[in-house]
């Protein structure tokens, strides 16, 4: 023997008793010592089994020569390789029972493929035992090979003809057995054959069959050659069953694969006419074995290293066929579908699991060399074939053919516009530009001849531009470019077309300021296109300071229009038109208020600007003015309300600007910024207020009828702003906002005060002539009541009666207060008022 792996042995019968169990009945009887024994149980023996045929036991047939053998054929889940055979034999030991004889080779799975690659090694075994004495022990050698006889050598369209099965049938058949292996689905087949030659006729049907599939598919195929019906087995794919019993109800299931020759059905088989290139070639090649051998080596080399998924489909052989074919000289294949020869082919030179792609990449060449021939005639590639051309790059790692592609595609794109297919042209550009890296090559070629400069990139590029419709759309489109082939951003075309687009969009643009700094930003993250950026954004900058409304600019928005203008060379302002310096010096103007934070006088910061000009600045001022107002800001304010009228007199309008700071800050705010115009001399005329503003301020402190100086809180803090004429223009509207009863009394205030002071006077003499000074009797001790005791008296000048709500005491409490002061020598209280 030699070194390979032995081939090892299993018997199964009805014997007195087995390897597994002491007393009779079904069990191995004999095995290879080798053979473990938890394999035979899960793996053998539930293929140990043989259903005689009904027609046969109902006519109580004794011939066992007439009883079909069941030879199967099955991958064990741990990979070896199951062939066995199963025979009816008669009387058991007893010779009162019928039983079957089972005999299992069990080849190692390194010898596989030395059977799956010989379908003559399956099906030509005629060393299979149908008996076993039980004097010869339990024990069965390992064989080293097991002999058969050749494979088929009648013609097989005509074996296959005296069967029934013509070219559509066969299609019908290898298509079903070869989607059952991914598909899931049974192939159950019912030959309309004598009984007793049902088995050999399946025998020969799926040595055809077998040498049709292709390698991988056969390493999984199961086979059983007779069945008394329809059963799913596990790992079995194809049965053949017994003459009738497909059926409603069967042992299949409503989706498998079902052929009746005997009634001439055929079930759940959905082949469709055309487009089967290995159905079509099997057929072709049914008779030559060698010939399909060689198409299966060549589907062994491509899928080396693929995924059960790609191997075990059928799609997968009907493209490699197509392939096969063209490889060995069939260019009609080609011709009659040469964009689905090139999908094909990419996606297998594409797969990273697939390790041989030699003679796929010689496909590729060959193919190359056909499109170039054509295209020397002029005949240009249709544009699904184009496409998947293009394609081809993704997957083409060899320098030398990405080159050939390269100029290919450039002879295609030059002979489509010298004949004028512009639709044409735009379709492979598409193509090309989905695909950065082949349309960058290209782009890169091309700028190295340059007489092919203006009709390859300038004229599609201007053609690119011409269809943006929007600003984001532009600066996707300079990206595309800076990305793709950075020598366009040299290019004078490509300047000047592109320069002109963007402006031409940024013109449409509401927000012009914010569609700027877009722009900017764009650039800033623009790596190797700074001339070309810089000339850009020059332009740019003239087209924003021409459109910017200046006095629609919020404070952010002037703030970042000045950092803008400040990072701009010198040179950059000599470019303005009048207009836009205009602009720019007001900006400027104003730059320097926010810079300095001082408190110019209005006339002095306009001195130099006409009416509209102020105008429009002081707007500006106006929008960058914080709400509420904050304190910093008061310098500002002045010069938002400054005016000039037409003889040239400065003012202020006052009225409307308390009403600002008012609206825009509320009462504290107020206060504070009328605190502040004390201090600054633009309010004033030497030591009194400017009449305008004082009249401005009465009238702002009468509203709501003195509203603001009635409460106690607030008119203190009013009062507390000093500045005597401030101060007088409370107490007039107090005095103006006072009840007529108030007014009377602060009117006469002086004639009443005298009157008091002489009544008291008047009161206090007579008190020290007649009680002062004399000398009373002392009256007799009588009884008397206690005079009541009065609250003291305090002095209240009368215009305080008028204001507040005095308790006024009666005088002479306040008289016989004083003549105690009098006595004691001390002096009155005085109170006051604010």
């Amino acid at each position: 023997m030699s070194n390979r792996q032995p081939i090892l042995q299993q018997y199964y019968t009805r014997g007195r008793q087995g390897v597994f169990r002491s007393n009779e009945g079904y069990d191995t009887v004999a095995k290879t010592p080798g053979l473990d024994n938890q394999f035979i149980k899960k793996a053998l023996h539930p293929f140990c089994v043989y259903d005689a045929p009904r027609q046969l036991q109902e006519r109580a047939e004794s011939n066992l020569a007439l009883f079909p053998e069941a030879l199967v054929s099955f991958q064990a889940e741990s990979g070896e390789m199951v062939l066995g055979r199963s025979v009816f034999v008669g009387a058991d030991f007893t010779g009162q029972r019928n039983t079957f004889f089972s005999h299992n080779y069990v080849i190692p799975v390194e010898r596989r493929d030395e059977f799956i690659k010989n379908p003559g090694k399956i099906f030509g075994v005629r060393t299979f035992a149908d008996r076993h004495d039980d004097a010869a022990g339990k024990e069965l050698p390992a064989v080293d090979d097991i002999p058969s006889e050749k494979g088929l050598s009648q013609d097989r369209k005509q074996l296959l003809g005296q069967l029934g099965i013509d070219e559509r049938l066969f299609k019908q058949l290898l298509f079903a057995v070869m989607s059952s292996l991914a598909a899931k689905k049974k192939v159950f087949i019912s030959l309309d054959v004598d009984i007793s030659a049902s088995s050999k006729s399946a025998a020969q049907m799926l040595e055809i069959l077998y040498s049709c599939l292709p390698y991988e598919m056969r390493r999984h195929f199961g086979f059983l050659t007779f069945s008394n019906e329809p059963q799913s087995k596990k790992h079995i794919h194809v049965t053949f069953v017994e003459k009738g019993s497909i059926r409603p109800g069967g042992g299949h299931s409503d989706k498998d694969f079902l052929f009746d020759f005997s009634l001439g059905r055929v079930q759940n088989v959905d082949l469709q006419d055309g487009g089967h290139e290995y159905l079509d070639f099997a057929w072709e090649y049914v008779n030559e074995p060698r010939i399909l051998d060689a198409f299966h080596e060549f589907c062994e080399e491509v899928l080396a290293g693929a995924d059960h998924a790609l191997a075990l489909n059928i799609r997968t052989y009907y493209e490699l066929c197509a392939l096969y074919l063209i490889e060995k000289g069939r260019t009609s294949v080609y011709q009659s579908k040469r964009a689905g020869v090139w999908q094909a082919l990419n996606s297998y030179l594409g797969h990273s699991s697939l390790t041989r792609k030699k003679r796929l990449i010689e496909l590729q060449e060959m193919l190359m060399r056909i499109e170039v021939e054509a295209l020397s005639s002029k005949q240009l590639p249709d544009s699904e074939t184009i496409k998947q051309i293009i394609e081809s790059y993704r997957v083409t790692r060899q320098e030398r053919l990405q080159m050939d592609l390269i100029r290919f595609l450039m002879d295609v794109l030059m002979k489509a516009k010298t004949s004028r297919q512009s639709s044409y042209v735009a379709e492979v550009y598409k193509h090309l530009s989905s695909n950065r890296e082949l349309f960058g090559f290209m782009m890169r070629t091309i700028f190295g001849y340059p007489q092919l400069v203006k009709p390859l990139f300038e004229d599609y590029m201007t053609e690119r531009v011409a269809a943006v419709t929007s600003l984001d759309q532009m600066l996707k489109e300079i990206r595309f470019w800076t990305e793709t082939e950075p020598q366009a951003m040299r290019n004078v075309v490509f300047i000047s077309t592109t320069t002109e687009k963007v402006l031409r969009l940024f013109t449409r643009e509401r927000q012009k300021l914010a569609a700027a700094i877009t722009i900017h930003q764009f650039f800033e993250n623009i790596d190797g296109a700074r001339s070309y950026a810089d000339e850009l954004l020059d332009e740019l900058d003239k087209s924003l300071m021409k459109l910017v409304a200046l006095d629609t600019l919020s404070k952010d928005d002037f703030q970042v229009l000045i950092a803008l203008l400040e990072e701009k060379p010198q040179s950059f302002f000599g470019t303005l038109d009048m207009e836009s310096r205009h602009k720019q010096e007001m900006l400027m103007n104003l730059a320097k208020l926010h810079e300095e934070r001082s408190t110019p006088h209005p006339a002095e910061f306009f001195r130099k600007w006409d009416r509209e000009a102020i105008s429009v600045q002081q707007r500006m001022i106006q929008n960058m003015l914080s709400k509420p107002l904050q304190a910093d800001e008061f310098p500002q304010v002045p010069l938002v309300f400054y005016r000039e009228d037409h003889f040239g007199q400065e003012g202020f309008q006052f009225a409307e600007l308390l009403e600002y700071v008012q609206q825009n800050g509320g009462e504290a705010v107020t206060l504070s910024f009328i605190q502040w115009t004390m201090g600054q001399r633009m309010f004033f005329e030497g030591k009194y207020l400017l009449p305008a503003y004082r009249k401005a301020l009465k009238a702002f402190f009468l509203e709501e009828k003195g509203k603001r100086l009635r409460d106690k809180e607030w008119r203190k803090r009013w009062y507390a702003i000093r500045n005597a004429d401030f101060r007088k223009l409370l107490d007039e509207v107090r005095s103006e906002t006072a009840n007529p009863f108030v007014k009377l009394f602060r009117h006469k205030a002086t004639v009443i005060s005298s009157a008091v002071v002489l009544l008291g006077a008047g009161a206090w003499g007579g008190y020290m002539v007649w009680g002062g000074t004399s000398t009373h009797v002392q009256p007799p001790e009588t009884e008397t009541q206690p005079e009541p005791i009065r609250p003291p008296a305090v002095f209240v000048p009368v215009y305080r009666l008028m204001v507040d709500e005095p308790d006024i005491q009666p005088v002479r409490g306040v008289l016989g207060e004083r003549s105690q002061d009098a006595s004691t020598g001390s002096q009155p209280v005085q109170t006051t008022t604010p």
